[in-house]
């Protein structure tokens, strides 16, 4: 065994630990709780305040708004799918990295410009779920409290969904091409 030797003023030799890029399907399934924030507690929020207009006039009405982007927030970060640290890449070489695996079924040789895409991707794939997540909910809440002012935001969470979801399909196919170059070597 030829381990490397550190004297005490060296200090104990740096360990790397490699954290996987994980899969799409376990992206999505790790972004639903904080999702459902969006989809279902929000709407809920929403027709409880309608139901109680006196509500509206305490600043509870406010701290618990507050209270859900927060917990969306702390349950996006604490359920999230593990991942490695994102490395600094040029966005430039982020983009083809993307966009090849979805063409021809390549990913980068640099481990560094693979790992960077691969955080990428999941942020893009998570973004577009909560995108989904959040059209879903705002729906919901238009149809429990009825409230037309409400009806322009439809279709501007709808649009913003759609471009997620335009964004997310590149890093879902290089996701998918990443785990099968991990597998096979």
């Amino acid at each position: 065994m030829n381990e490397p030797t550190t004297s005490a003023a060296d200090g104990p030799a740096p360990r790397v630990a490699t954290v996987p890029v994980p899969t799409p399907g376990r992206v999505v399934v790790r972004a639903m709780p904080a999702a459902a924030v969006l989809a279902i507690a929000m709407p809920g929020v929403l027709w409880w305040s309608s139901a109680t207009p006196a509500v509206l006039d305490t600043p509870w009405w406010v701290a618990l708004l507050i209270g859900l982007v927060v917990l969306f927030h702390v349950l996006a970060r604490l359920a999230r799918a593990p991942r490695p640290g994102l490395q600094q890449v040029p966005a430039e070489r982020l983009r083809p990295a993307l966009v090849s695996a979805s063409r021809d079924g390549t990913v980068p040789p640099d481990p560094q410009v693979r790992t960077a895409a691969g955080v990428t991707a999941c942020q893009r794939v998570e973004a577009a779920v909560y995108a989904v997540a959040a059209t879903v909910g705002m729906v919901l809440a238009w149809l429990l409290v009825a409230e037309p002012s409400w009806v322009w935001w439809v279709p501007v969470l709808a649009g913003l969904a759609v471009i997620s979801l335009v964004r997310a399909r590149h890093s879902w196919a290089y996701l998918r091409v990443l785990r099968c170059a991990d597998r096979t070597g």
